[in-house]
């Protein structure tokens, strides 16, 4: 036995004494110290930070000839060459970067990419926004590029389709993002910005990592641990919420529920429309974190069922369309991103998604399974603070199964896209950047191959303005266009960016100036007559100014305004012409101020858009009419009745503003040989919501209202 102890306390002393230190200061040119660089052996795991004085020290069982690697905000990437073990500390002079060197890459993004690293929009923006009603998209469509076409729901960017913007949760596609809705009602997100720590909306120029949509993409980002352990609870006109945050030491838990009902706010508010089942739903989402020791491991998922069902009027027919509607949709990922080391982060994932929709509209009944995958792999290495290099790969399945339970018929569309990609970033001299990226895809839906290339330059100025130009090519499959069954190929799009971007303090204003080429969308001359030659283009500047209370304190506020002309020919377009969706201006104000006095945020939005095209067969032209301006103001206040516990108030179109969307017009000509019309008009001229949420958390100062 005492030979066994022997053994262990040679072979632990020798473990011990085999280590080594590596300490030393680091000094600016000034010979001032230098805190918070990073200090690594290359292809190790070893090493520090520098505190306050500069100096640094860790323990390494390496020995021989090395490189040391230093980075940190300001200054240079620089290696050193050491031999281990060291015989003196070390003493390194670094050269430094001011931020009138680093150029951001802005153009078509709503995110400043770079030193600044501020995403415009995030949950609380969200929430406390005025008419949004806590959903992301509407929320978006208060930024510059957006359409607000309200009987939709989706996010239209520049003269794009809804089918044409992407949504991603933590990298990964979602492929049923929006609620199910019944007819000319818009659809709505279908989760809660609560989970999400960042929202970077992309109008145009998005990355090489991400592909099929032609006009922009939303990408969420869950959150990592949350704080501390906590219960919310929520009763709403509308229905009840309930979630949980639970952490320990290395893993955490945050869910929620809910369920609403809009049946009693119909029984108190008028609607156009005759309701059989007032819109009501269950859903759940949650997030599960765990932290390895050099990784983080996500999962999330978000489950929903909905069911509506009413009559409502057509020109058409004599009595009213019966519509029946109920969804079941399930979202689900895993997502793990390794640090190889400081420099070097690899990022693994997968996400599942299927969505059972039945509807009944007129006796006839329809069935709709849509299923997704996307799996993808991607390394992110950081060579040095003038170098960065990225690339991966992915794959996308989806099918759709449509089937007419009536006539017993049943249609399939499915695809398998592969995908690979790598960009490259270049900071090449002072103020000047340099992205690149490549993209390539291969649908066998389409049976083609494509090549997207993708060039961002970009100038910093001086401390607070910077402009970027950016040139980049899309492709996205036409696997949503009904009855396109034998497809020639991908349609495309060219986009042309040039941006302007200040930002100082709490302040901030970005301009963009675009084109947007469309190449190869699908056109019908007939009964299931389509072909691929379809062609536009869209071309406009979006103005974004953003103030956090520089000006008046308590007071956030922020102005969009869009311009855009635009004409495509397409599906079944007998000529080239703006389409309906697409209002030439674009106008949104959103304010919140803080009264301390009162306890209270009050909140105000502000839309409103020219008219929008439709045509008028009683007169000559296609598409040759508009609508009255499209108008709306929305109202908010929540009020602490204590720190944790909050009412909150809001009201949409509290004036009553007689919002046209369109008209319907009837198939044949009256006795007098016109054509008569129905005007398309919201279910509600207004809408309200009243809701009392409680905290129940060890920090008795935190409360919901970042997730009103």
């Amino acid at each position: 036995m005492k030979t066994i102890f022997t053994s262990l306390f040679l072979l632990i002393s020798l473990i011990i004494f085999s280590q080594t230190t590596v300490s030393g200061t680091v000094l600016n040119i000034s010979g001032e110290p230098v805190k918070n660089i990073n200090i690594s052996l290359s292809g190790t795991y070893d090493g520090a930070s520098t505190d306050e004085n500069g100096f640094f020290t860790f323990e390494t069982e390496e020995t021989g000839e090395f490189e040391l690697e230093l980075e940190g905000s300001g200054f240079s990437s620089q290696t050193l060459f050491i031999s281990l073990p060291l015989e003196l500390p070390l003493e390194i002079i670094m050269d430094e970067v001011t931020e009138l060197d680093v150029a951001i890459f802005t153009a078509g993004t709503m995110r400043a990419v770079g030193n600044t690293n501020e995403t415009m929009m995030t949950s609380l923006d969200v929430v406390t926004t005025a008419g949004s009603d806590g959903d992301i998209i509407a929320a978006m469509q208060t930024l510059p590029g957006t359409n607000n076409v309200a009987e939709d729901g989706r996010l239209f960017i520049r003269g794009g389709e809804g089918e044409e913007t992407s949504i991603f949760i933590d990298r990964l596609r979602v492929f049923q993002p929006y609620s199910q809705t019944a007819p000319n009602t818009p659809a709505r997100g279908r989760y809660s910005p609560f989970l999400f720590k960042g929202m970077n909306f992309s109008t145009g120029g998005y990355d090489a990592s991400y592909g099929q949509a032609l006009s922009g993409i939303l990408s969420l980002e869950t959150n990592d641990f949350t704080p501390e352990n906590s219960i919310d609870l929520g009763v709403m006109s509308l229905g009840l919420s309930a979630a949980a945050n639970r952490v320990w030491e290395k893993d955490a838990l945050t869910a929620s529920l809910a369920y609403y009902n809009l049946w009693p706010v119909f029984q108190i508010l008028s609607t156009r429309d005759e309701w059989t089942h007032e819109p009501e739903g269950y859903s759940g989402e949650a997030v599960y974190r765990h932290q390895f020791k050099n990784g983080l491991y996500k999962a999330y998922i978000a489950m929903e069922y909905s069911k509506l069902g009413m009559n409502y009027d057509d020109i058409n027919s004599v009595e009213k369309i019966q519509f029946k509607l109920n969804n079941t949709n399930l979202y689900f990922n895993n997502s793990y991103v390794h640090n190889f080391s400081r420099k070097l982060e690899g990022f693994l994932g997968f996400s599942i998604s299927q969505s059972d929709t039945n509807v009944n509209q007129s006796l006839d009944e329809f069935k709709k399974d849509e299923t997704g995958f996307n799996g993808k792999a991607e390394l992110d290495w950081k060579l040095n603070t003038k170098n960065h290099l990225r690339f991966g790969s992915e794959f996308v399945g989806r099918k759709n199964e449509n089937q007419d339970i009536l006539n017993n018929q049943i249609s399939d569309l499915s695809e398998n896209l592969f995908a690979g990609y790598a960009e490259y970033t270049w900071y090449f001299i002072k103020k000047w950047g340099l992205k690149t990226g490549i993209r390539s895809e291969y649908s066998d839906y389409v049976n083609e191959w494509n090549l997207s290339p993708r060039i961002s330059l970009a100038y910093k100025i001086n401390r607070y303005h910077n402009v970027s130009a950016f040139y980049g090519e899309y492709f996205q499959s036409p696997l949503q266009e009904l009855g396109y069954v034998n497809p020639s190929g991908f349609m495309k799009s060219k986009q042309y960016l040039l941006n302007y971007f200040y930002q100082k303090e709490k302040q901030t204003i970005r301009v963009e100036v675009y084109r947007k080429d469309y190449e190869d969308l699908v056109r019908n001359e007939g009964a299931f007559n389509y072909i691929q030659n379809g062609n536009g283009f869209a071309q406009g500047i979006d103005f974004f100014w953003r103030n956090n209370g520089s000006h008046f304190k308590n007071l956030q506020y922020w102005v969009s305004y869009s311009y855009i002309d635009t004409k495509r020919l397409y599906k079944d377009f007998p000529v080239e012409a703006q389409p309906g969706f697409v209002a030439n201006h674009n106008l949104s104000v959103v304010g919140k101020y803080w009264i301390q006095d009162w306890r209270s945020q009050i909140g105000l939005t502000y839309q409103f858009a020219s008219g929008r095209p439709y045509t008028n067969p009683n007169t000559e032209g296609f598409l040759n009419d508009k609508t009255k301006t499209f108008n709306i103001l929305n109202l908010s206040w929540a009020y602490l009745l204590d720190q944790q516990k909050i009412l909150y108030f809001s009201v949409s179109n509290p004036i009553g503003i007689k919002n046209i969307n369109g008209y319907n017009y009837a198939d044949l000509p009256n006795e007098n040989g016109f054509y008569e019309r129905m005007e398309i008009r919201p279910s509600m001229d207004r809408f309200f919501f009243i809701g009392f949420f409680w905290t129940i958390s060890e920090n008795k100062q935190r409360n919901q209202l970042d997730t009103l």
